[in-house]
């Protein structure tokens, strides 16, 4: 059962995305009359907000099931898992983000994770409220 998901980008975000690049396009080919500088340059631009946008999908999305926490690459089983080990949002916390990011984005907040054996571990979220309250329900069944 899933308990807690979040997928960054939104649908919303590429479509925005899209609707920016079209109008771009249209702008610089009618102002300027030529639509292969144009092209060139909106597909660059584009292109690199594109790959942004992916790779912040990639290493970001979060999905907590009832064994295991999946954050962007990394899969971590709850088992692993220290059961009182989850911190406060905004809780200073030392430690490396999971999921193969190297720092949190533009709008998210970070929570902290204790393993029974190891490093603590981050975990960047847009509603780390929410997270953490999954989190908790999740690790009770560990609790005894």
């Amino acid at each position: 059962m899933v308990r807690y998901e979040e997928r960054s980008p939104s649908r919303r975000a590429w479509l925005v995305l899209l609707g920016i690049c079209a109008a771009a396009w249209a702008a610089l080919a009618i102002a300027d009359g030529g639509w292969v500088f144009a092209t060139i340059l909106v597909g660059m631009l584009g292109l690199i907000a594109a790959i942004t946008m992916w790779s912040t999908g990639v290493y970001g999305n979060i999905r907590l099931t009832d064994t295991t926490l999946r954050v962007g690459r990394a899969t971590v089983p709850l088992a692993d898992l220290y059961p009182w080990g989850v911190s406060q949002p905004g809780e200073k916390v030392e430690g490396k983000i999971i999921g193969g990011a190297f720092g949190s984005t533009l709008g998210s907040r970070v929570i902290g994770l204790t393993p029974r054996d190891g490093q603590p571990m981050l975990v960047q979220s847009k509603d780390p409220d929410a997270l953490r309250a999954a989190l908790e329900k999740a690790l009770a069944p560990y609790r005894t």
